[in-house]
């Protein structure tokens, strides 16, 4: 599991500008109430800015075969913010156990605290996951940009299989059995 890079006070800080995507009146088309709210950022959008600077650092930290989910988070959303607003997104370790970590996290628009509180990741190996929570990788493989999908109609998923290439790095992750 994660090496012993992994340590509190591990830091890291990423920028990022707000997209009209990002605001909470563009939100589920489906449901009205979001739409009739004022453009500026949804909280939930806000969380998972957050959460990126953590998921970076531990990205730096963690194996190929693995990656971080988040197990809780704590977030005051303290003032609103604007489409094209540059926010500098920070999260510092502040304690390891085992395979979990917590995360200070912080947003900032460059005069003011937007958000702060705190985010909890657990380090997992992800084909034990992809097996354990009947989900497949779309996209390549998670530490390579893939991403988690549910498994639509699959049965619960016996054996992991990776296709690598002659690197060893791989390619995909699909179900068998």
């Amino acid at each position: 599991m994660v090496s012993a890079g992994l340590v509190p006070g591990m830091a890291r800080s990423v920028k990022y500008r707000v997209q009209p995507r990002d605001l909470v009146n563009t939100l589920f088309p489906e449901a009205p109430e979001f739409a009739r709210k004022p453009a500026v950022l949804a909280t939930g959008i806000l969380v998972a800015l957050c959460e990126w600077p953590a998921m970076n650092a531990l990205r730096q930290v963690m194996g190929d075969d693995e990656d971080s989910f988040g197990m809780g988070v704590s977030l005051s959303h303290q003032a609103p913010v604007l489409e094209g607003t540059v926010l500098t997104l920070s999260a510092r370790c502040v304690s390891v156990r085992g395979r979990v970590s917590r995360w200070d996290v912080s947003a900032h628009d460059g005069s003011r605290v937007v958000a702060s509180g705190w985010a909890e990741f657990a380090v997992v190996r992800t084909a034990e996951f992809v097996a354990r929570h009947g989900v497949a990788l779309t996209g390549g493989p998670a530490g390579r940009g893939g991403r988690l999908q549910p498994v639509q109609g699959q049965p619960v998923l016996k054996q992991v299989i990776r296709e690598r290439t002659q690197e060893g790095r791989d390619l995909a992750v699909r179900a068998a059995g």
